[in-house]
């Protein structure tokens, strides 16, 4: 019987990584997606 608990709360710490690993990524995504604007936008420097 415990190896059944034991089981169930090794997948769902897996999954919980597995979540939190895809919104961290998500995050790290748009911030790169958003200073890539930014530097597009940003007029070139003169010389």
């Amino acid at each position: 019987m415990p190896e059944t608990y034991f089981g169930l709360i090794e997948a769902g710490l897996v999954f919980g990584l597995a979540i939190a690993f895809y919104v961290w990524q998500r995050h790290d995504l748009k911030k790169a997606e958003r200073e890539a604007r930014e530097r597009e936008a940003r007029p070139p420097p003169e010389e």
